[in-house]
């Protein structure tokens, strides 16, 4: 028995949800939860379960998935048939679900049926006019899609829209029919559907950007009224939807009407999507639905699912100049202002404004993480909060992959509004759901939402402590007091529904302990582990439980919720602690921030952490552009921390790795920039100790301890050399020759364990070295191409070129770091051992010039065969097979180490200025890989991503920057300098008229020329470099591209490094620039 005031219970699976399922004999089911939304459309079979929709549904708050009826009138509205929002009755019997309700003198009864034998369902909806006047209407359907398996889905959705190919075919009867197939393999099939009306649509949508897209974000209403059409043009973008509109009628008083709208599933559609497959409809015979008597009662619905946002009012001039007094680099859309940076010495801050919001594609926010380390641990809280109301999501102490609290938010739009941490609000009307605010203000180590709503202005203030692993909110309201309902959606391991956690509530003392699954990973490595949520107003609080506070009759149903209930309030404060390792730890500190810490002896020490991270760098000089390196520079040092101690990102919000390949690059080049050396140190030796004692490479990623034996088994044929090019940077910069004699482990290959025993670390580049003398294609010193290059969009399909292709990009780096690495020897003392590194690369460039380069230009590739004397050549002149003629990687590479001749620079230069440079950056290559509907040819995900954007776009701002660098070499101080500014995102839409808003305190990881789809982009391609089309920021915060911003910035721009210990300045700035300045604490 639980003692007095305490009590517990365990997060749920899908068992525990009361679900409703029907299912057929050709293995499709489809299961609704209680609010009588779906749940999910599941195929199952030999080959496993695909999961059609993308999201799967809520208990909370209902799912994507909706059937609206539209009303023509003096204000037409769309009404949910099924739904969120829809005001029905429900029940099911074994072969069906019915919806059934009446709204504004339509009376609506809609069944969902699977077909007997086959893998297709029916939606069919009957309507009937029980006014005295005519009404005209019409449906529509909105249908997620995810087509893969649960684990690759709850991964990240949008990755998987990105590989979903949209077919739009007309049906002579039933009209525009959409056909999605997921052009990324789920256990080697390519799952498929399609969705039609079989009375004839006559619109259609592909993704939930058209249909919800920024404004919905604080809006309760489907933006399509009666009359408006959907827009029926395919968008292949991150939310993959089918969205089909039927055609309108006209109902009479007594009349009736009824549409039937299809999904049809394939578990393997090997070829493209085409006008053949409408041949599948034609073999598909519906039956009428007998009738059958069916229980309908109404639905469960939570709080959260009827209450309307509450929307922010924007604050007045007088307000914003009250509450910012000094504000920099304004942004602002004609008059009105979008956002603007505000000084917070030593650092800044962001400030956003709620009409940006409702205008930006990818939403605004920010990660916070707590602490001092420098590097991963398991003592690091992170969380990631949203504009949009979402005050923590995926809240993590130590592995940010496994340690989750709280649930990630997974959609863009909020149309999923109870993920993460959420507040609802009652201020004397009924609860209303805290969305986008009228200003979002962003520390490097918290973040503000303000809300005006009407006589009162709210404020919600989230900090992560720069001592503790902790992380509070303090509610604060200016007006009349008000009722919070603080609800966070528990995941406490790594997916939602997977685990069997334990949540225990103290009523007393207000108190949440929560714990991991005993039999998960976490719980099995961690098994003292505890998160604590508290507040320092236990007085405040009226209720304290799980999702039963969600309900009106209280009753609790399983769901992974806990809730907190606060009388009416003009402040409230509570905080997440906790620890991995240490009860008693987690203990102190729950009782610490059970007593309330003031916000700035919070931040205190986050101040102190984030001004030693950056040196406390400040630029001076270079007007505007100046002035905005100097404001977006703490920024950079904030994400390029976020990459290496709490590996994710806002999109990429799986990780929780090192690649091998990342790690090396920005991180290193980031830290060694603001001469952080010792953690450099630390970066190698964990890096080298990932080393395979026998085959000498390394795994693409790997995880630290305690969880390093989860990694990749195998690595591209260029990750061997980036350990190597670290090691050159930190020896080159330090001048730390004695590292090369340091002893570190190995790993073995069949267990993944780390050996017992130790060689130095030159031993390590011994057997590196080793390993790539036998991966040469024989009779060349060139490395193979083996599991792929830094373009993994690339990798070839035919697997038999892995050991016959050479990247000539990998070559040209393995030959750089080989004579840096002979420097490194010669510097040291070892010139008897630097002989074999140097002679290597003379070798591996005369055979680069041989069989790489022709008619003077370099080849992205070339193809090797036992007969032939000279490769074929792909991405040159002289390629045929891909039609593709310039790639940037070998050229930039082979300019920064030094493998071109200066009439080779000269060449390529000009041909990166003339095929590859465009107004926002250099492309990957000249023009985009041909794209078929899916299925793959030459390269993999070149030609199956439908999603034109990230590496598929050819703007990857990493590969810019290695561009930049490129230049910098060149001692082309404009060319940088621009580069630079197009990278930045406050700069480059001050640059450029045709780059769309984005968050400007944010590295972005592409830029993305915003085509509809694959055939726009390869058929409009001259838009883009005639700046005639749009281009958005793409993915954010991580990648190395901040870590390698800086150290071109630092080392380079503002001219301060270090070469074998000691400090050189050599600025490289344009001639009107020269006053730029740098004022730096270095690490001496």
């Amino acid at each position: 028995m639980a003692p007095s005031g305490k009590r517990s219970w365990k997060t749920p699976r899908d068992v525990d949800l009361g679900l409703q399922r029907i299912g057929n004999r050709a293995g499709l089911s489809i299961s609704v939860l209680p609010n009588g939304c779906v749940f999910a459309i599941e195929h199952s079979g030999l080959d496993g379960a695909t999961i059609i929709n993308q999201l799967l549904g809520s208990p909370v708050d209902g799912a994507i998935a909706r059937i609206y009826m539209r009303l023509e009138g003096e204000a037409p509205l769309p009404l949910q048939a099924a739904g969120p929002s829809a005001n029905v009755r429900f029940g099911a019997i074994v072969d069906r679900f019915v919806w059934e309700g009446e709204t504004r003198d339509i009376r609506h009864r809609l069944t969902l049926s699977l077909h007997p034998r086959d893998t297709a369902w029916l939606w069919n909806l009957e309507v009937t006019n029980t006014g005295d006047a005519a009404r005209s209407l019409d449906a529509i359907l909105i249908q997620d899609i995810g087509l893969g398996e649960r684990g690759f889905l709850m991964n990240n959705e949008a990755y998987a829209s990105q590989y979903i190919d949209h077919h739009v075919a007309r049906h002579p009867v039933c009209g525009p029919v959409v056909m999605s197939r997921q052009n990324l393999a789920q256990g080697g099939r390519n799952p498929w559907v399609a969705h039609g009306c079989l009375d004839g649509a006559v619109g259609f949508a592909t993704d939930g950007k058209q249909l919800f897209g920024p404004a919905f974000r604080d809006s309760d209403a489907f933006g399509f009224a009666f009359g408006v059409r959907l827009p029926s043009a395919r968008l292949q973008h991150e939310l993959a939807c089918a969205a089909i509109q039927s055609g309108q009628v006209a109902l009479p008083p007594g009349s009736r009407a009824a549409w039937r709208f299809f999904g049809l599933y394939e578990s393997d559609h090997a070829e493209a999507s085409s006008d053949d497959d409408l041949a599948r409809l034609e073999a598909l015979v519906w039956n009428d639905i007998e009738p059958a008597a069916i229980a309908l009662a109404a639905p469960v619905r939570s709080l959260a699912q009827d209450a309307p946002s509450a929307v922010a009012e924007p604050l007045d001039t007088t307000s914003l100049a009250r509450l910012y007094h000094v504000r920099h680099h304004e942004e602002r859309l004609d008059e009105l202002l979008l956002s603007f940076s505000t000084p917070d010495p030593p650092l800044n801050r962001h400030v956003v404004l709620r009409d940006k919001e409702r205008l930006v594609t990818r939403r605004h926010g920010t990660l916070l993480r707590s602490g001092q380390a420098m590097l991963q641990d398991e003592a690091t809280l992170c969380a990631t909060c949203w504009m949009h109301g979402v005050f923590a999501a995926q809240l993590t102490i130590g592995n940010t992959s496994f340690h989750k609290l709280f649930s990630v938010s997974r959609d863009p739009y909020n149309i999923t509004r109870a993920s993460g941490l959420r507040i609802l609000i009652d201020t004397g009307t009924g609860w209303q759901l805290l969305t986008v605010p009228s200003v979002f203000e962003m520390g490097l180590s918290d973040c503000c939402w303000i809300y005006r709503l009407d006589a009162r202005t709210l404020t919600v203030h989230a900090t992560a402590s720069g001592e503790d692993p902790a992380m509070q909110w303090r509610i604060t309201v200016d007006g009349e007091p008000c009722r919070f309902l603080i609800f966070g959606h528990l995941v406490l391991g790594e997916r939602e529904l997977d685990h069997e956690s334990r949540v225990e509530v103290d009523t007393q003392a207000k108190r949440f302990s929560l714990r991991p699954d005993q039999n998960s990973i976490w719980g099995q490595h961690y098994p003292n582990a505890v998160y604590h949520l508290v507040t320092s107003a236990p007085e405040a609080v009226d209720a304290i439980g799980g999702d039963e506070l969600l309900y009106t009759d209280g009753q609790p149903r399983h769901g992974a919720y806990l809730a907190l209930r606060t009388r009416p309030v003009r402040a409230f404060r509570f905080a997440a602690t906790g620890s991995m390792t240490d009860p008693d730890r987690a203990e102190q500190l729950a009782v610490k921030y059970q007593r309330g810490i003031d916000d700035r002896n919070i931040l205190a020490p986050a101040t102190r952490y984030w001004e030693g991270v950056t040196r406390d760098l400040r630029i001076t000089g270079g007007g505007n552009e100046g002035a905005a390196l100097d404001t977006l520079f703490p920024w950079l040092a904030h994400n390029a921390m976020i990459h290496l101690s709490a590996p994710h990102g806002l999109e990429q919000y799986t990780g929780a790795a090192w690649g091998t390949r990342d790690v090396c690059q920005g991180p290193v080049e980031f830290l060694l920039a603001l001469e952080h050396d010792e953690p450099v140190k630390e970066i190698l030796r964990i890096v080298f100790a990932q080393q395979y004692e026998m085959q000498g490479d390394w795994p693409q990623w790997f995880m630290l301890e305690p969880y390093s034996i989860i990694r990749d088994k195998v690595s591209h044929g260029d990750v061997i050399v980036w350990p190597l090019k670290a090691l050159n940077d930190y020896i080159e910069a330090t001048g730390d020759f004695g590292f090369l004699d340091e002893k570190l482990a190995w790993r073995r290959e069949d267990t993944f364990d780390r050996t017992a025993h130790g060689d130095s670390v030159a031993a390590h580049v011994e057997k590196l070295l080793a390993t790539v003398r036998d991966r040469f294609i024989p009779g060349t010193h060139l490395i193979r191409y083996g599991e792929g290059d830094w373009n993994d969009s690339l990798q070839p399909v035919d697997p038999q070129m892995r050991d016959w292709m050479v990247s000539s990009w990998t070559v040209a780096l393995l030959f750089e770091q080989l004579n840096r690495y002979a420097e490194v020897l010669r510097r040291a003392g070892r010139a008897a051992d630097a002989g074999g590194p140097s002679e290597l690369a003379a070798t591996m460039r005369r055979d680069f010039n041989r069989y790489l380069i022709r008619n003077g230009t370099v080849a992205g590739y070339g193809i090797f065969e036992v007969d032939s004397s000279q490769p074929e050549l792909l991405l040159h002149p002289s390629d045929t097979r891909t039609g593709l003629k310039y790639s940037l990687l070998p050229m930039t590479q082979s300019i920064i180490g030094g493998l071109f001749t200066p009439q080779q620079m000269d060449h390529h230069l000009r041909l990166i200025r003339e095929h590859l440079l465009f107004p926002d950056g250099v492309r990957l290559i000249d023009r985009p890989v041909a794209y078929h509907g899916g299925p793959q040819t030459v390269f993999r995900r070149a030609e199956s991503s439908s999603f034109f954007g990230r590496e598929i776009g050819l703007m990857y701002v990493h590969a810019h920057l290695r561009y930049a660098e490129a230049m910098a070499v060149l001692r082309e101080a404009e060319a940088l300098w621009d580069a630079l500014q197009l990278a930045s995102p406050i700069t480059v839409t001050d640059r450029l008229a045709h780059a769309l808003p984005r968050q400007r305190n944010a590295y972005f990881s592409s830029s993305d020329a915003v085509f509809a789809d694959r055939y726009a982009a390869s058929n409009d391609w001259q838009q883009v470099k005639a700046g005639q089309i749009g281009v958005e920021g793409g993915w954010r915060i991580y990648s190395s591209g901040p870590g390698i911003f800086v150290s071109l910035l630092v080392r380079h721009v503002l001219g301060h490094r270090r070469l074998w210990g000691r400090r050189v300045v050599r600025p490289l700035l344009p001639a009107t620039l020269r006053e730029v300045a740098m004022n730096f604490h270095s690490g001496a």
